[in-house]
């Protein structure tokens, strides 16, 4: 499988041991895509300092982005913190984690983009990998 990384990403992931091969090229919407498959399906990764401060500072920037995503057939946002580790608030923004959850059901449900919190940047990898898999054997099949 060939994974797309978005030109801007500055730290990509590396999906060390599943199996891909990563190239990299600028993407419409999102950070992850399929070769291919660009124009259907996409992911955008967040670490947790920066969900969070989109939560508050950029809120309409980042709006903007989701409208994109919106277009394609399989999108989602995978945030690199688990839901303990952001209940506990141990990020670096005063902003409370009730807030946060719910502007994650909030672009979950009202912008109709899923929201994943992966628990880490590692898991956060492995599950990107097993969604892009699984939108590429639908997609291509079709």
């Amino acid at each position: 499988m060939r994974i797309v990384v978005d030109t801007r990403e500055q730290v990509p992931w590396t999906f060390e041991g599943q199996d891909v091969e990563l190239v990299r090229a600028k993407l419409n919407a999102g950070d992850y895509s399929i070769d291919g498959l660009e124009h259907r399906i996409a992911i955008e990764r967040k670490s947790m300092e920066d969900f969070v401060g989109t939560a508050m500072k950029s809120r309409t920037r980042f709006y903007r982005e989701l409208e994109l995503l919106r277009a394609y057939d399989f999108r989602c946002v995978i945030v690199e913190v688990g839901v303990t580790e952001l209940m506990h608030g141990n990020y670096r923004s005063s902003v409370p984690p009730a807030a946060v959850l719910g502007f994650i059901a909030e672009i979950t449900v009202r912008q109709r983009v899923p929201v994943h919190l992966a628990g880490s940047r590692a898991e956060a990898q492995v599950l990107a990998g097993a969604f892009l898999r699984a939108a590429a054997k639908i997609f291509s099949n079709q």
